[in-house]
This record gives structure tokens, sequence and C-alpha cells, in this order.
């Protein structure tokens, strides 16, 4: 068989995981790196090649994963759609709908395969949960983590609050009635706290809470329903069912596979291109997400 050529875009934190996972695929030739910032020594690490620009590579893949700064998502995947390759993109797609809107037509036009990174839909706790909810209330989500130096160059809404947002529209199928939004800046430019308040019009409501500059990582989700409730640890892997039996609650700990779900996020992608399918988190979604993100930070700014 072969094999599928593979490059990463942006090499900082993130970056380097998608570089280490696509280097341990047995059915991926890893192309190269590319980082305006020397990047050999990792390159050297994982037997492939630095690029300081990553037109160099343009037509020597066939799929690509991008991980550099929101604020260059829109230039750096339309140039690799243009030529027909497929297109990894981290998440937020895009700084506006309107890009992200472009990207999706640009793919439709080359039929190629834009997936969007919202990373937690591969997280098998979460496939789980999705299984197992039936009539979710109310939904309850902290995710909360110290200052990380890096990203801030977008609000927490962005930057950590959209993985949830995410998640939220998986689980709650109805569509969203209202905002309440409050959020501060207190290290950096742009929000670094903030929480949310949405309500759906079947009545469903969810309060997210996110911040990136708590001293220890939170990252759960509670998702209420008649008669029992569900409190999942993203990080962990783990899900508790909480529900009432006659006049008791029963606490069941559900059993998980833990997986990494970055791996998963990758392999989904990679099948995706070999049976021609349409990806999980397609353009679309990713829009659609970008699009609430953004009319929440406009909610924080009144």
């Amino acid at each position: 068989m072969k094999k599928l050529r593979v490059a990463v875009v942006g090499i900082g934190h993130l970056g380097t995981q998608y570089t280490r996972i696509y280097a341990e695929l047995p059915n991926v030739e890893l192309i190269g790196l590319c980082d305006p910032v020397n990047k050999e020594e990792i390159a050297r690490r994982y037997k492939t090649v630095w690029y300081a620009d990553y037109r160099q590579i343009l037509g020597k893949v066939d799929a690509v994963s991008i991980v550099v700064p929101t604020n260059r998502h829109y230039r750096v995947a339309k140039d690799f759609l243009k030529k027909g390759i497929h297109v990894l993109l981290e998440k937020p797609m895009t700084k506006t709908p309107n890009q992200a809107g472009e990207l999706i037509g640009i793919a439709k036009k080359k039929k190629t395969i834009l997936q969007v990174g919202h990373i937690e839909r591969f997280n098998p706790a979460i496939k789980k949960l999705k299984q197992l909810l039936k009539e979710p209330r109310f939904v309850e989500i902290h995710r909360l983590g110290p200052y990380p130096g890096r990203g801030t160059e977008v609000s927490v809404v962005l930057d950590l609050m959209i993985h949830d947002l995410d998640i939220i529209f998986n689980i709650v199928e109805s569509p969203l009635k209202q905002i309440s939004a409050v959020g501060v800046p207190v290290v950096s430019a742009r929000e670094d706290i903030a929480n949310v308040r949405l309500t759906f019009r079947n009545r469903a409501v969810a309060n997210l809470t996110a911040s990136r500059i708590t001293d220890k990582s939170l990252r759960k989700i509670r998702v209420f329903e008649p008669k029992r409730y569900f409190s999942l640890d993203y990080s962990q892997q783990e899900l508790v069912c909480y529900e009432k039996r006659g006049d008791l609650i029963k606490r069941r700990v559900i059993k998980i596979k833990k997986e990494e779900p970055l791996r998963n996020e990758i392999l989904s992608f990679l099948e995706c291109l070999k049976k021609k399918r349409s990806p999980l988190i397609s353009g679309e979604e990713g829009k659609n997400v970008l699009r609430i993100a953004l009319k929440i930070e406009e909610e924080m700014g009144k």
C-alpha cells in the first residue's frame, strides 16, 4: 500500500505532538516540518526534514496538519487547499466566518477534505457519554488551567472554551436561543476568564466557565437529565453516572478504554482520505462553532 505523504505546519507544543504521532504511524511518510523558527533538532528526532517556508512542500505532500497561530490559519490553509491537498486545520478554524466559508468553498471545488481540529470529539469518554445521553436538560462545564504563555493572542473563549462549545452543540440537539456572557482580561490583552450561559429552544441550558489563570487544571463536564446525571473528567477519561432508583441515588462508574484523543483525531482524518468520506468535524461545523464563539466575545464586550 502506498504511504500517505504528510507534513505538519507550525511546530509549537501541539505541532510537536502531531509530529510524534505521524512519525509513529506505519502507513504514513512524514515529509517534513514547517516553521519559520529553526526546528532541525525536532526534525532529526523524528527522521524528517525542517522547512522554514511551508510553500516549499506544496508539491510534495498529500495532506497537512496546520497548527500555526489562528491569524495565519486562513492564508496557510488556503494555499494548501488550492493545490488539492487535504487539510486538518486546528481550532479556531479562522479569524472570521467569511474566511471559514471561503476555505469550505475551495475544499468543495477541489474535492479535498477539510477537517477542523476539535480534539475532544475524539475523547473516548465523550464518545461514550454521547451514546448514553437521552434528554440533556442542564450542562455544566469547567475548563480551567494555568497561564499557558501561548495562544493568548485570542480570548479564552477562542483558546479554550471553543472545545466545549463544540461538545455542547454535539449533545444538545436544538437551536440556540440566547447567549449571556461575561469575561475579563487579567494578565493578557484579551479575556482570560469567561462565564457563558446558553439557552436552547428545547429549554436546555448550558453553563460554561473557562479560565487560563487558574493554579490547577480542571476539565469537567456534568450533564443532567430526568432522574440521572453524568460527571465526566476530560483529562482522566473517567465517566460516572448518578441515577435515582427508588429513594436512593446510585453511583455507577462507566468503563472507558483510555486512548489518546489526538491520535484518534489524526487516524480519523487519514481514514477519511483513504475512503474518501466526509470528516467527523467538517468545515461547516467548525465555522458554526466559530460563529457562536465570536457572538460570545461580542456579548462580553457589551
